[in-house]
């Protein structure tokens, strides 16, 4: 059965998107505070949602969270920070399994609500801060998470990569800012940004579910109608412009094989097309890059790709023998000269195209996955359904990859590297 689709305005810069899925047997309430990515801001904006999943004024304790939680039959409360081009999304998320579950007819969904919208604009404040305690627990693990990315070889290079394909644009920034910004947040700051946030991020509620929840929905209107709102406006992103001079760029570290992550910028419109020129060219373990770069000519450990449509940049993404760069650098650009040509056959192309028809199928398989994808649809000022998009993919054709390809410039090529290497 189809899925079914709404997004209706609630306020000032306040949107509400119900997904109504008859397969679901859980609720799904998700509430996103969109704001614009800041080197100052970034570390503070991230801590807020962990603050609010863990208490509020009713439950100020972890402990009497949980317990209400249990209440309601193991439902849970979670937050979040992500990064969506060049914003910073900091969400708070609830489930439940749905009403018809209960026992004796109990209106958990909306109890659920409830808890929700109470730890999101009634947290338990101290001494015009957030509670000492659950903050300092809160910036500890922030702290942690930020030093875990350098242990994470890969994901590191990828943020210092990105710190030069982004160089002076908000999406440089690391979702959960860094250390120096960290450590200076006190529980007081926090809240004032909080209160900041409530007041200008730009809103989106998603609830996912089997069917329409009006109670919800009303909940929801009222906990926001509290709030005194100064809306700033939605948040958008610019494509990404191409560099005049490729950036290139080496850095030293502790590494046994080194990391690289090369951007290419499009200013090429259809995502779909550049989706499935992404699947061919090397995003599955059938496309040129796999096959070609890392089986066939063993330059690499890992060789992938991936498409930011936000930014419009395409990266490719390898771990490689320190003295190997310079050649599996030259046969991606091979590979990607190969896609140029068209140089890639029926089958590679009809395989990519059931490889993201798969993956788009099974985006309507998971609560979390289907906000995800409406979410990102509704940023980007679009509301295409799954299969909308499989619709597109259909009719792509061999010159529209060619095409895409040709559209892709180099612009960073970033190197992490062991120190006994970065000569």
């Amino acid at each position: 059965m189809a899925i079914k689709y709404n997004r209706e305005k609630l306020g000032n810069g306040i949107h509400y998107t119900s997904i109504i899925n008859k397969r679901q047997k859980t609720n799904t309430i998700i509430i996103h505070l969109v704001t614009k990515l800041s080197p100052e801001t970034a570390s503070l904006n991230a801590i807020i949602p962990y603050i609010l999943a863990g208490s509020s004024n009713n439950y100020p304790t972890i402990t009497d969270l949980n317990k209400k939680l249990s209440e309601l039959y193991g439902a849970v409360v979670k937050g979040s920070v992500s990064k969506i081009g060049d914003s910073q999304t900091l969400s708070l998320m609830a489930g439940c399994i749905n009403n018809r579950y209960t026992f004796d007819g109990e209106q958990i969904t909306e109890e659920m609500t409830k808890v929700l919208s109470d730890c999101l604009i009634n947290p338990h404040i101290e001494n015009g801060g957030f509670y000492e305690k659950d903050f300092e627990l809160k910036k500890q693990e922030l702290l942690d998470d930020i030093e875990a990315e350098i242990n994470e070889k890969r994901s590191y290079a990828f943020k210092r990569a990105n710190l030069n394909i982004f160089k002076d644009e908000p999406a440089a920034v690391s979702v959960k800012g860094d250390k120096s910004h960290a450590e200076k947040i006190t529980a007081k700051t926090a809240y004032e940004q909080y209160k900041m946030l409530l007041k200008t991020a730009q809103v989106e509620i998603i609830f996912v579910g089997a069917e329409e929840s009006e109670s919800c929905k009303k909940i929801l209107t009222e906990t926001f109608a509290s709030v005194d709102r100064n809306f700033a406006g939605d948040n958008t992103s610019e494509k990404s412009k191409v560099k005049s001079e490729v950036c290139r760029v080496k850095e030293e570290h502790d590494v046994a094989q080194s990391k690289m992550v090369m951007a290419f910028k499009t200013d090429y419109e259809n995502i779909v097309v550049m989706k499935l020129m992404n699947a061919v060219f090397g995003a599955t373990p059938i496309s040129k890059l796999f096959m070609n770069v890392r089986e066939k000519l063993s330059l690499c450990y890992y060789c992938s790709s991936g498409y930011n449509d936000k930014k419009g940049v395409l990266y490719v993404d390898s771990g490689v023998e320190h003295a190997n760069t310079g050649k599996a650098e030259a046969e991606i650009l091979n590979q990607l000269s190969a896609m140029c040509k068209g140089e890639f056959t029926d089958e590679e192309m009809e395989n990519a195209r059931k490889s993201v028809i798969n993956s788009w199928k099974g985006v309507s398989d998971g609560a979390r996955s289907i906000a995800e994808w409406y979410f990102n649809q509704s940023y980007s000022g679009t509301a295409y359904s799954p299969e909308e998009q499989i619709e597109k993919l259909m009719k792509v054709t061999r010159e529209d990859i060619i095409e895409a390809a040709k559209s892709l410039k180099l612009d960073t090529v970033y190197v992490l590297t062991g120190k006994e290497c970065a000569e």
